[in-house]
């Protein structure tokens, strides 16, 4: 029994380190895109299209490969994250190569934002598979040490950005994508002498449904799912466009670093503290609640006046996004058959990720064509429409699995 507590703990931390990881790697790779990309000398709109079909590639990639991990036995989350994290590598290394604004370098930072997407939804596969392996994994602990990484990072990339230009971002990529496999082999090679097989290994309880059975068991959760990508759409045309923000008030690079970085602090306490709070409440309570401070928090922002009232408006990031994230893994834990656990976590991401595509596709141009508070403010009233979809279609539902677990 203790051999057991100690391995869970081990795991535990690994898996925390490698969401660490991985969203140090966001930071640079999805939420300094902008930066990156206006240095290259991108306009809005032409930004907009390329974050759009970065989005698109990673909310299509994370559906093709779980319904893989679903049917086939030997494709694994763990397998599709080595394959992924190998393919960034060689997109930066040709990205490194590619001077100036060109259509090369507009295709390979869609590639890459489209893979970091898709490594999110992976991650959440493996702690859902590390669950049936070794015990329980805290989610929302190892999510909020992604934004315990993401904060001090986001700040420390602003201030080098700042002082010593942007073309510094290529390496920075390779290294977060270095230590992210170095985490990743380090978990592997724990669950290997834990069970003294293959971590890759894995065995499916029944068949998966395919996309119109799926649709058809689950039509509720398609409707949530059209609210969360309405929250998200709101979300990202404050985040995806931070610099535009944060410079209507004022602020500078170093500043968005600065934001970026409180944001991602103020997460922290939640993403720990979810899984006692479900003790007190249900899981769809917490959704229903969340979408609501995303339409709170969006109006917040549009009417902030300077950066001192953007910062008070980022702390409801605590009961907004840093809730609805582990949330939604934990409603689709209770909601959907084990045996489309992948394919109905893919989704939940890939809901976040058409919020995204949405909000890039018209965001550019809204930016390029309207002040940046009317930009804000229909972002509020998409906010919430979502939150009364969130409203109406969220229930508590034990899936198969658990009642005969």
């Amino acid at each position: 029994m203790q051999n057991k507590r100690s391995l869970i703990r081990i795991v535990n931390m690994e898996y925390a380190l490698i969401q660490g990881l991985y969203w140090i790697g966001f930071c640079g790779i999805v939420s300094y895109a902008a930066v990156y990309l206006q240095a290259r000398g991108y306009s809005n709109t032409q930004l907009g299209r390329i974050l759009a079909a970065g989005y698109i590639l990673g909310f299509l990639f994370p559906q093709i490969l779980a319904n893989l991990i679903d049917r086939y036995e030997k494709i694994t989350a763990y397998r599709c994250q080595w394959l992924l994290l190998i393919l960034q590598v060689a997109l930066v290394f040709f990205l490194r190569e590619i001077p100036g604004k060109s259509a090369a370098v507009a295709v390979l930072n869609c590639l890459l934002i489209g893979i970091e997407i898709t490594l999110n939804p992976m991650n959440t596969e493996i702690s859902v598979d590390l669950s049936g392996r070794v015990g329980h994994i805290n989610y929302g602990a190892a999510r909020g040490t992604g934004s315990i990484a993401f904060a001090p990072f986001s700040v420390l990339l602003g201030k080098w950005l700042e002082e010593i230009g942007t073309h510094i971002l290529p390496t920075v990529f390779l290294c977060c994508i270095a230590l992210q496999a170095a985490a990743l082999l380090l978990l592997c090679l724990s669950i290997r002498r834990a069970s003294g097989g293959s971590a890759d290994s894995h065995s499916a309880a029944a068949a998966a449904s395919d996309f119109s059975q799926f649709f058809h068991e689950n039509r509720r959760f398609f409707g949530l799912l059209a609210g969360i990508a309405c929250l998200f759409v709101s979300h990202n045309l404050v985040n995806n466009y931070m610099i535009n923000v944060v410079r209507n008030v004022g602020g500078d690079t170093s500043d968005m670093g600065l934001l970026s970085g409180f944001t991602a602090f103020v997460e922290i306490p939640m993403m720990f503290l979810y899984d006692r709070l479900l003790r007190w409440f249900k899981c769809a309570s917490t959704v229903r609640f969340a979408s609501s401070m995303f339409a709170l928090k969006s109006l917040a922002i549009a009417l902030a006046p300077r950066m001192g009232a953007l910062y008070a408006a980022e702390t409801l990031q605590i009961v907004s996004f840093a809730m609805i994230t582990p949330a939604m893994v934990q409603y689709v834990i209770l909601n959907i058959d084990r045996k489309d656990s992948a394919k109905g976590q893919a989704l939940a991401f890939g809901m976040v990720t058409i919020g995204n595509v949405l909000s890039s596709s018209i965001g550019g141009h809204l930016y390029d064509a309207l002040p940046v508070r009317s930009v804000l403010l229909i972002g509020t009233l998409i906010a919430v429409f979502g939150a009364v979809l969130c409203h109406v279609f969220s229930r508590e539902t034990l899936n198969k699995s658990l009642r005969t677990s």
